[in-house]
Order: C-alpha cells, then structure tokens, then sequence
C-alpha cells in the first residue's frame, strides 16, 4: 500500500502546475510572513489600566476609612503611571509586575462593588487572592461600607482583569517577553499562516491540486478495480495518498519557517501563555450572544480577548505549542474533509472543472453563510463554521473546537462512504 501511496506523491509533485501553485503557495504565506513581521513593529503590548473607579463611594459613610481608600487609589494611581512609563520604555519586567498588581487590584473592587449575590460567580477570585497576598497587595474589601449602591454595570470588566492578572503573572514567572498578535518566530509561524492563510487558500490548493486526479488514474483505476481484494482498499489508498500530498505542500513549508527562523528568535515562546475557550473546547458550547450585536475584542499576546460578552469566563491558559498540535489536527481534518469532497464530485461528474467549479462555489456560499462573526446556531452544521479551527479554539469564534471537530469528522466519514460507494457504482 504505501509503495502505491508514495508512488501518487510523488508524481503529483512531479507535474508542473502542481509545482507552480506550490510556488505560489509559498511565496503568500512568506509575503505574509514579511507583513505580519512588519506590522508587529508598529504594534505594542503595552495596554492602559483603567484602576479604580470611586464614583460609588461617598466619604460620609467613614470619614477615616475614605482617606485611607484614597490614600490606596492614589498608590494604585501611582503604579499606574509608573507601569505605562515602563511599558513604553520597553521595560517588560516591571511592566509584567506592574500589570498583576493593577489587574488583581481592579478585578477586586469589581466584585467588592458587585451586586451578585453568589460569590461563585467569579471565575478564579481564589487565584487572585493568592495573588493578591504574593504581591503583597492591599484588601479592598475592607472598603466595602464606603459604597454607596452596588450595580452590575461593569461585571464584564472583572473577567477581563482577573484574565489580564493570570496572563501577565504567568509571563513575569516564566520569564518572557510580552508579544504581540502579529509577532512572528519560530514557535508563532505556524499558528500565524493557519489563521491568516489557510482558511482561505487551504480549500483552493485542495482543489486545484486535485481536481484532476480521476482523469489522470482513469487507465489505473479500471484495472485496479477488478482485481479482488484490491477493490476496497482502493478508495483508502487514494484517500490517504492525497491527504499526505496536500499536508506535505502545506507543512514542509512551515517546518523550514520555523527552522530558519530559530536562529534569530529561539524557542522561547513555545511555553508563551494564550487563552483559549475552554467550554467550547470540551463540549458542545455556545457564547451567551444575548443583546450583542458586535463582539469587542482587545488582544493579549497572540490572543484576543472579548470585553462585552462572556466568553472571557471560560477562557484558560494554553501553552503555545500545545494550541499549535490542536490546531493542526483541526488543519489535518479539514484536509481531509476538502479532499473527499473534491474526490466525490470528480467521480459523480464526467467534467472535471465542472467538479472544481461545484466544488469551489458549495465551500463558497457556505463561508458566506457563516461569516467569522457569524452567531446563528443553525451554522453549526455548516463545515466552514470551522474553517479556522484557530479561532474556534481561541475563543474568537462563536463555534467550539470540540463541535468543529465533531462535524467536520462527521461529514468526512460520511463523504467517505460515498466515495467507496462511487467506487463501486460509478464506471471510470
């Protein structure tokens, strides 16, 4: 079988138009590479605290409690100043601590002002608190009776900084730098084409690529489908030898990226911090959408982070090189999604662009029908909800990771029952 399987590679490497899309291919994904590395210059980490809003707080509640709160607003203010002052100096170090201390600070007095009566409600107010004592910061909540009326105006908020507190004490205590959500490295270039590029030109190499192939086994397939025994594992070989071809053309490319890109950049960033939804990661699992009509994101890292819906409470930390294996497993299946679907039309239709143009217009009209920041339930059905599997493991999708691979999965195998049954239905 793999005789076979290396003998389809190899041979579809060899024909020339195959190798002038590869070279286009690769000269996108490096023009891209150039512009994102460009673009990452005139971004920053940098990112402005709010601090602490004292407009709920009257002084006649305690008179010499309010002076000692805003004694406690003036230090946090004070901070403030001097951690935007290092985050423009490019002082990451200081900036990081700077970030922890404001961020458990905010999120603190979000739930010291909150009306919620189940204090469970907070996502990790445990871990903050642990935070709060390691950096030796005040207690808020002491200042509880200075509150005029409590509101749940900005409950958002405490997610946020209670993200932001997590995010920036893992950077300080693993010793990286801030990055940015265009930064390119060595660790960073395979995440950056799989949600740049690959969403897009992922279906198109697949068809392009592949569009001809039943008229190229046309002689082949005729003898080989009457040999018995050889007629079911047929269609697998076919399968995997073309799965194997496109993931070669996509990955190889990467894989040198990476190494060429080592020697400037390291590998550092392989442990660096990004926060992924972790409900929709585990389960079928929707963002509550209610009364959104835009999402509003800011980015941390390599990530974005909603500010106006909830998402941000599922969110987890996730390694960068373990959210890189998800994502190319989720590559991996929409691979073999995109080319059991051209191989199918190419069998029940006699022309083959015919077959590229159906093929083409299906996967284009159902991207259409679920734009990026697309909310309609009904779209979970739709395989190209999950076109960016990044995005659905990121959180910036309203569709899950764990629904994307169970859908796609299951379109696959459906696809490839047709497949076997065009095998044998369908004369050559």
């Amino acid at each position: 079988m793999w005789t076979y399987v290396l003998f389809n590679i190899k041979s579809n490497l060899k024909r020339k138009e195959n190798l002038i899309l590869v070279v286009l291919f690769i000269i996108c994904e490096i023009a891209l590479l150039f512009i994102l590395n460009t673009k990452s210059f005139t971004e920053s980490p940098y990112q402005t605290s709010l601090g602490i809003s004292i407009a709920s707080v009257l002084q006649k509640n305690d008179p010499k409690l309010y002076q000692e709160f805003m004694d406690e607003v003036n230090l946090i203010r004070q901070t403030i100043d001097k951690g935007e002052q290092d985050g423009k100096e490019k002082n990451w170090k200081s900036y990081c601590e700077y970030k922890v201390k404001v961020s458990v600070l905010e999120a603190q007095w979000y739930m010291v002002t909150s009306n919620m009566p189940n204090d469970s409600y907070f996502e990790h107010a445990d871990v903050l608190e642990e935070l709060r004592k390691e950096y030796g910061l005040p207690d808020l909540s002491q200042y509880e009776k200075l509150i005029v009326q409590k509101s749940n105006n900005d409950i958002n908020l405490y997610f946020c900084s209670m993200q932001q507190a997590r995010y920036f004490d893992y950077l300080l205590k693993h010793d990286l730098t801030p990055i940015t959500y265009s930064y390119v490295d060595a660790s960073s270039v395979s995440l950056q084409i799989a949600r740049y590029i690959l969403p897009v030109v992922l279906p198109l190499l697949v068809g392009l690529l592949l569009f001809q192939q039943r008229e190229r086994r046309a002689k082949t397939e005729k003898t080989i489908l009457t040999i018995s025994g050889v007629k079911k594992k047929y269609v697998r070989w076919n399968l995997i030898s073309d799965v194997l071809f496109v993931l070669l053309v996509v990955f190889l490319p990467i894989l040198v990226y990476m190494i060429v890109l080592v020697p400037f950049k390291g590998v550092s960033n392989l442990i660096y911090p990004v926060l992924y939804y972790k409900p929709g990661f585990t389960g079928f699992h929707y963002w509550d959408t209610q009364g959104l009509d835009h999402i509003e994101l800011v980015a941390s890292g390599l990530t974005n982070m909603s500010v106006n819906q909830f998402t941000t409470p599922g969110m987890e930390l996730m390694p960068l090189w373990q959210c890189t294996l998800f994502v190319t497993f989720g590559l991996v299946l929409s691979t073999t999604f995109y080319v059991l679907l051209i191989t199918v039309l190419s069998k029940l239709m006699k022309n083959k662009y015919l077959s590229l143009l159906v093929f083409l217009v299906v996967l284009g009209l159902c991207s259409f029908a679920s734009p990026l920041g697309n909310m309609q339930k009904i779209n979970t059905f739709n395989p190209m909800s999950y076109r960016d599997f990044g995005m659905n493991l990121l959180g910036t999708s309203y569709f899950g990771y764990f629904a994307g691979i169970v859908i796609v999965g299951l379109y696959s195998v459906i696809l490839y029952l047709v497949s076997k049954w065009c095998a044998k239905k369908v004369r050559v």
